[in-house]
């Protein structure tokens, strides 16, 4: 099977955990993930996180998958929704060792937006920019 590729929005909120999941499953791909941040006026502070890159299949099927499509006005609606495997996704962090739950899990699946719209076209959905931190070179 081939790897498939998911555009993973997450809150600040549930930041943390999505690091510390993809951190304790995949060290070195994980330590680059929800790293760049987002916010309705592209001013801090962030409220939201992406991670755009392919997901093995294995992992495929234990997140959530939103897909979105235009209605007959041009806006963006809710097409169809897969809910993920939060019960599996913990017993895999608990055979990596991660420290997390299943509240924390339900959550992050709960407020998370993965699709598999390239990372423009879903942050322009959702309204977000990116949060400007100083100036650009």
């Amino acid at each position: 099977m081939n790897d498939v590729y998911r555009n993973m929005i997450v809150t600040a909120a549930d930041a943390p955990i999505a690091r510390a999941i993809a951190v304790g499953i995949s060290p070195v791909a994980g330590d680059n993930m929800w790293l760049d941040a987002y916010s309705a006026s592209g001013t801090a502070p962030a409220t939201h996180y992406i991670s755009t890159g392919y997901i093995g299949p294995e992992w495929e099927v234990l997140m959530p998958l939103q897909t979105y499509a235009r209605d007959s006005n041009g806006d963006w609606v809710l097409a169809d929704s897969y809910p993920g495997q939060p019960q599996q996704l913990l017993a895999a962090c608990q055979q990596y060792g991660v420290q997390v739950t299943q509240q924390q899990i339900d959550d992050l699946f709960a407020t998370s937006d993965v699709t598999t719209q390239e990372p423009a076209e879903a942050l322009a959905r959702m309204g977000l920019k990116l949060v400007q931190t100083g100036d650009l070179i």
